[in-house]
């Protein structure tokens, strides 16, 4: 059934399966609805494609220290090769009804979905319930967040369904909070410093 209007379900469901956040039989459901040529659900994946393409052109280049190549290069053999693809995942998948929620305060749920040693990037997902805000904080590296449901408002802007937001490391976030409640995949560093309020 093609649709006439999008509506707050439709683009929540299209920036999940943008994000391959959707279950997979939900994911199949979507593909077989847009080979149906969908033209409002199309308009709005295409609208996601392009937001979820720049998360990962985003985050800032970073060089590795002088040498790093050559002792990592020096270390890696065909014996380490196969040891290490051996007991490495390949592949995470964490369904909708999986995973552990958090409670971080103020009735703000969390759902850590991966944390990159590397970076000290947490991917995570966040729950705000109706009159919820977070404390007056300043960003210990660079933040995105991207609104799968509800309203967001943060820095004098209201957010909805399918916007992105973005905050440099040292920046502060005055006021952050939600009317109707909201739900918003977040990729931080873990945590941030709380301020004082004004």
């Amino acid at each position: 059934m093609k649709h006439l209007v999008a509506t707050d379900e439709l683009r929540e469901q299209a920036a999940l399966y943008a994000l391959g956040a959707l279950e997979l039989a939900e994911a199949h459901e979507m593909e077989s609805h847009l080979s149906e040529g969908c033209h409002i659900c199309l308009a709005e994946l295409d609208g996601f494609a392009g937001t979820v393409a720049a998360l990962a052109l985003s985050v800032a280049e970073q060089q590795p220290p002088a040498g790093t190549r050559g002792k990592l290069l020096s270390k890696l053999n065909v014996g380490h090769r196969h040891e290490a693809a051996a007991s490495l995942p390949r592949f995470l998948s964490i369904h909708g009804n999986e995973g552990e929620w958090l409670d971080v305060g103020d009735g703000v749920r969390m759902k850590l979905l991966h944390m990159d040693n590397a970076t000290g990037l947490v991917t995570s997902i966040v729950r705000m319930p109706p009159g919820a805000s977070l404390p007056r904080h300043r960003h210990r590296g660079l933040e995105q967040f991207f609104i799968l449901e509800g309203d967001c408002y943060v820095h004098g802007e209201k957010l909805g369904p399918g916007d992105y937001h973005w905050a440099e490391t040292g920046s502060v976030h005055e006021d952050t909070y939600t009317i109707d409640g909201t739900t918003f995949l977040l990729v931080a560093p873990e945590g941030y410093e709380v301020l004082e309020a004004r």
